[in-house]
C-alpha cells in the first residue's frame, strides 16, 4: 500500500500530467464488499485516467511520452510536483525513471530522451 502516490506523465516538451492515486487504491476493495452486499461495484476513475493517458502517448508517438507512476513522501503535494517538474525538469525525469514503476515508455532508448 503506498502513502502518497502519484502518476507523473511528460514528454519531450516536460510534464503534462501529475496525478494523486493513492485515493483509489481502495477502490475494489469496496467493490467487493459493494458486491458480496448484493449491489454493484463502482467504476475506478484510475482505469479510465490511465488509459486516456496512454491513448494519448501512443496517438503522440513523435513526443516521447512517458508515464510512471511512484510514492512520494507523505505531505508532498499535487502543486509542489508540479513546480519541482517546472524548475528541474530532467532531474525529476531521471529521478522518476529510478525511483518509479513504469507504465509507458515510448520505446526509445531512455538516455536518448532529455527533456527541454
Amino acid at each position: 500500500m503506498t502513502t502518497n502516490a502519484f502518476i507523473f506523465m511528460w514528454c519531450e516538451l516536460g510534464i503534462e500530467a501529475v496525478v494523486p492515486i493513492t485515493k483509489y487504491e481502495n477502490q475494489e476493495k469496496m467493490d467487493t464488499w459493494e458486491i458480496l452486499k448484493g449491489g454493484k461495484p463502482g467504476n475506478n476513475p484510475l482505469n479510465d485516467i490511465i488509459n486516456s493517458m496512454l491513448l494519448r502517448a501512443r496517438y503522440n508517438g513523435q513526443r516521447k511520452y512517458e508515464i510512471y507512476a511512484i510514492d512520494c513522501p507523505e505531505g508532498v503535494t499535487e502543486d509542489e510536483l508540479f513546480e519541482l517538474w517546472d524548475k528541474s525538469p530532467q532531474y525529476m525525469a531521471d529521478l522518476t525513471r529510478e525511483k518509479g514503476v513504469s507504465i509507458f515508455n515510448s520505446g526509445r532508448k531512455v538516455d536518448d530522451i532529455k527533456i527541454r
